[in-house]
């Protein structure tokens, strides 16, 4: 993948999922932790794993460096599988959030920069997946992933990141195929489209778009395109340059006015809190433009 891929991965996906340092149980039941990454090789869906699973599951777990909250040391990998143990064994959390996992319920944690060394670890492992896919025609849907221009990359890895890098979406499959990226765009969706998913899918959806744009204007494929002309991209653009947290859900709501006023101070700016207003756009492209970072509606 491109560097500005991996640059921007962690601004991207932070406000989607969460940054969650302990085991917890997902919508579906699954143990997880850090950056919505699952540690849970059960194979259905809010169901008790089988012993082959459950060996699966704290290999998985195993691949962090789990530290004691009291004492800070490493956790042993018996005290590893008895948190997992406990997390699993707590269902009737699942629909309630990640906090309801929280401690006293649990005793162990991961720091930030082993979130982030596992995310990258993932990530790799999902590009690989992807790259190395063979449809039942024999063809590489993927196969040329590395030429693709940084967005159709970044919305792609973002479904993956989802819905696992197997994901089967034969329409999507043979757009991408073919470079056709406004297919790709009316094809990336998934469900359910509720919530930080609902937010994903449109996120997606603008990727691959704007990856259209790129190859159409003869861009830069390894730099990743923002649009700043709405809403929705100045929030992108906020997060790329760390004014967090934030959504970008495309409200101009309280927090947005206050995170584009954050920056109007810090670049000497009148603090109006307007997304629009013209100085402001222009501070934000020639900062995004420093960063590598192609900018459109400036």
């Amino acid at each position: 993948m491109h560097q500005s891929v991996r640059d921007y991965w962690i601004s991207f996906n932070d406000p989607l999922e969460g940054r969650v340092n302990f085991m917890y149980l997902d919508v579906k039941g699954y143990v997880s932790t850090g950056i919505g990454n699952k540690i849970d090789q059960t194979a259905r869906d809010n169901s008790a794993p089988t012993a082959q699973e459950r060996g699966a599951s704290l290999a998985a777990a195993g691949r962090l460096r789990w530290l004691v909250n009291d004492t800070g040391t490493d956790a042993a990998s018996g005290e590893i599988a008895a948190e997992w143990d406990t997390v699993k064994s707590r269902m009737d959390l699942a629909p309630l959030g990640h906090r309801r996992f929280a401690p006293p319920l649990t005793r162990l944690h991961v720091d930030n920069d082993e979130i982030d060394r596992h995310v990258f670890e993932k990530l790799d492992e999902m590009e690989s997946v992807l790259v190395g896919r063979v449809d039942s025609s024999g063809h590489h849907p993927f196969g040329e992933f590395a030429s693709w221009p940084a967005n159709a990359q970044l919305a792609t890895l973002s479904m993956a990141w989802a819905m696992g890098p197997k994901f089967r979406f034969p329409k999507f499959q043979g757009h991408v195929s073919g470079r056709n990226w406004i297919g790709a765009a009316d094809e990336c969706h998934f469900t359910p489209d509720v919530g930080t998913i609902r937010i994903r899918n449109k996120l997606d959806r603008a990727h691959f778009l704007m990856s259209r744009e790129v190859e159409d204007q003869g861009l830069p494929p390894e730099q990743i395109a923002l649009d700043v002309s709405d809403v929705f991209g100045v929030q992108g653009a906020l997060l790329a340059l760390g004014f967090t947290p934030l959504s970008q859900d495309g409200v101009d709501g309280p927090r947005t006015q206050g995170k584009v006023k954050e920056f109007q101070s810090a670049n000497g700016l009148g603090e109006n809190g307007a997304f629009d207003d013209p100085d402001t756009v222009a501070a934000l492209a020639a900062q995004l433009s420093g960063l590598g970072f192609t900018v459109f509606g400036a």
